[in-house]
């Protein structure tokens, strides 16, 4: 553990160099310096508040808890309650620490813990002590977040292996469902980017049969879609996207005429899309058109004030040309990953200055308001899709997330995860988001990109490590990526409470093989070629190999577990993690049949037995669905129920299972845990449906 704690103290001393913030430094010393951080934390939260009261160059020898103020002290006594509160999920983090009491290494995991406790509260604080003071003693306007937010990246790891015993007792602990409704579920969906740029090649008969795997029931069955208005105008860019197939045909092309037939392949599967009525399309934008921009290109540009009117008048004639061919779109989003203007060009990108962010949400609501097309008015707008939280989200939403949701400019936050944050950062982010909205409610937020990582905060591996270094070079096609994934959706379903969840791209070409010319095990198992960013792939030589296929991967069948068991208007309830094994996360929802679906994610390379009540009277089990590393969506024997409403489920070892019931009557209907009122009006609508003769399964 003292290398990890060495590491620890690199990397916040590197953050805590950066002229921005002056941070607490934790030196690496003897283990009794460490002891005293956590034995004495309010002695240990005061004398860095002490440090931030004075100058750079100041020094006092006064004792720090009798140098404050009343308010101070009490500001400092808050602090400390957070301060020795674990992070993210309580059961996960008793169950690590735990682990490492039986292992001897509790003493220094225990400290690592508090002090990263510690850093979590500075990062989202609100508190003047935590605020650096300037040299004539007003507040810094930030507190120390954004540079806490670096100094997290590095250090946030999950002490403890997934190998190990089960955890709870499944003979005695009960699995149920929390009582409460949590957020209605909108969709769960993929980007049609690039992959139309390459289909366009491949026969009519293969073209339609993706739209079959995409779109049907009786495949992925996906409810969202995330349609790429792409921003090449031509020939005569003056630059283009290096990477074959990443740049995307604008309608505008380089002279400012509009050409509506370009972009064939990509408007293909917006068509299908449309025609499989999907709950949820979205138009999202890199680049406006290389017309637009100073220097004709749709990459390492920077989106101006001055460029802002005829951008989002780009965007109304775009979608007014789509309403106008019975193409829906419900979203729009103007901007994507705005921190990075994709300089290096290999593929299209366009930065947006935090500061102008609010200005092009107001323009473009504005905009679409006066819009002659009155299905263009009803449009709504999501942003900003900053690429990661800790380093985009944090530093970036306090420029204009509160006055744009003040302004109702925006309907729903669309956010994307390249850092790939642990539970605690996700459980802030969600505070900053509801902080943002007072005192209104907060809005919908939409998870609308993830892919390409090696594995999931850490937890495949003993010690691993969150942050940037997970964006690599993997390809696999296995179970192992596929958990992770779930693993992910759990996150922002039941920690960020989000209405949706998007895999980054539906369909892929960089995979380390040509499938049909070497039938090599590359194809097969994970290794450090290619990338994990499709759910499907196709052969990356196919115009030499003639090779039309589609190649599965696990992600896929993981993922139909979400996007086919919870269709949109599924109301979700919680399925507390402190009745599970270790290891184990579920996630549960009622869909609009009143069918209900919980999907459990094992990641323990062993098996898991638990027992499991359903709610209401005269429940019964009526699907079972398994994906493991040998099965995909496989059916499973349904248990038998008690009738008490009990039973036993086994959960496959490196597995995701999912179980589908239903129960009689009124209270099946009102949900678990309802009011009478609430099982009363549940009964009558329910008697209605009978008469109309049932609705169907979920």
């Amino acid at each position: 553990m003292r290398p990890l704690l060495l590491s620890f103290s690199i990397a916040v001393a590197l953050v805590a160099a950066t002229p921005t913030h002056q941070l607490p430094r934790f030196e690496r010393g003897p283990s009794s310096k460490f002891v005293n951080v956590v034995s004495n934390p309010v002695r240990h939260t005061a004398d860095f508040v002490r440090r931030q009261e004075q100058p750079a160059n100041g020094s006092s020898d006064v004792d720090p808890l009798t140098s404050l103020s009343e308010q101070q002290k009490a500001e400092v006594q808050k602090a400390t309650e957070e301060f020795t509160k674990p992070l993210g999920n309580a059961a996960i983090w008793k169950e690590a620490y735990d682990f490492d009491l039986e292992r001897g290494d509790i003493h220094e995991n225990r400290i690592f813990y508090h002090i990263v406790a510690f850093f979590q509260l500075a990062e989202n604080s609100s508190l003047t002590v935590l605020r650096p003071k300037n040299i004539d003693g007003s507040y810094a306007d930030q507190n120390v977040g954004p540079a806490i937010s670096k100094a997290l990246q590095y250090v946030q790891f999950y002490p403890a292996q997934l190998e190990q015993p089960q955890a709870s007792d499944p003979e005695n602990t009960i699995v149920q469902l929390s009582p409460d409704p949590q957020q209605t579920i909108a969709s769960f969906g993929a980007s049609g980017a690039w992959w139309p740029n390459f289909l366009k090649d491949f026969p009519p008969a293969q073209q339609k049969n993706l739209s079959a795997l995409l779109f049907s029931e009786d495949w992925l069955h996906l409810s969202g879609y995330r349609y790429n208005l792409g921003g090449s105008g031509g020939v005569n860019d003056s630059a283009y996207a290096s990477t074959p197939g990443r740049g995307v045909e604008s309608f505008m092309t380089t002279d400012g005429a509009y050409d509506w037939t370009r972009d064939a392949g990509g408007v293909y599967y917006l068509k299908a899309a449309n025609e499989a009525k999907l709950a949820s399309i979205t138009a999202f934008v890199n680049s406006m058109p290389s017309a637009l921009t100073e220097t004709k290109k749709a990459c390492g540009n920077a989106l101006t004030a001055a460029a802002i009117p005829q951008f989002t008048a780009y965007l109304n004639e775009v979608l007014t040309h789509l309403a106008e061919e019975k193409i829906k779109i419900d979203y729009i989003s103007p901007m994507n990953e705005p921190g990075n203007d994709f300089g290096e060009c290999t593929q299209e990108g366009m930065s947006v200055d935090k500061t102008l962010r609010a200005e092009v949400f107001e323009n473009l609501r504005a905009t679409l308001n006066v819009s002659t097309s009155p299905i263009v008015q009803k449009i709504k707008i999501m942003g900003d899709e900053s690429s990661q939280i800790a380093s985009g989200a944090f530093p970036d939403y306090p420029s204009w997330l509160a006055p744009t949701l003040a302004s109702k400019y925006i309907d729903a936050i669309a956010v994307h995860m390249y850092d790939w944050p642990d539970d605690a950062t996700l459980l802030n982010y969600r505070q900053l988001v509801i902080n943002s909205s007072l005192p209104n409610p907060p809005p919908p937020i939409k998870q609308t990109e993830i892919s390409s990582f090696a594995s999931a905060s850490g937890l495949r591996a003993p010690f691993g490590w969150t942050g940037p270094k997970m964006l690599k070079a993997e390809y696999d096609p296995g179970i192992n990526s596929a958990l992770d994934m779930g693993r992910y959706i759990w996150q922002w379903l039941t920690l960020v409470n989000a209405e949706s969840w998007d895999w980054w791209t539906a369909v892929s070409n960089v995979m380390p093989c040509s499938p049909s010319t070497i039938p090599s095990p590359n194809c097969d198992y994970a290794n450090d070629s290619g990338y994990n960013d499709g759910l499907l792939y196709i052969d990356p030589a196919y115009a030499t190999t003639k090779d039309y296929n589609f190649y599965f991967t696990k992600r896929f069948w993981v993922f139909r577990h979400f996007s086919h068991f919870l269709r949109p208007g599924a109301v979700r309830y919680d399925v507390p993690n402190e009745i599970l094994p270790y290891g184990t996360v579920a996630v549960a929802a009622k869909n609009v049949d009143d069918v209900y679906a919980t999907i459990f994610i094992n990641r323990n390379a062993t098996g898991q037995t638990i027992t499991m009540k359903l709610p209401g009277a005269g429940a019964k089990v009526i699907g079972a669905v398994q994906t493991t590393d040998k099965e995909d969506f496989g059916t499973v024997a349904l248990p038998v129920v008690g009738a008490d409403g009990t039973f036993k489920l086994d959960l496959p070892a490196k597995g995701v299972l999912t179980i589908q019931f239903s129960t009689v009557g009124a209270r099946a209907a009102a949900g678990p845990g309802a009011s009478k009122r609430d099982i009363e009006e549940a009964g009558r609508v329910h008697r209605k449906r009978e008469k109309r003769g049932g609705t169907g399964g979920g």
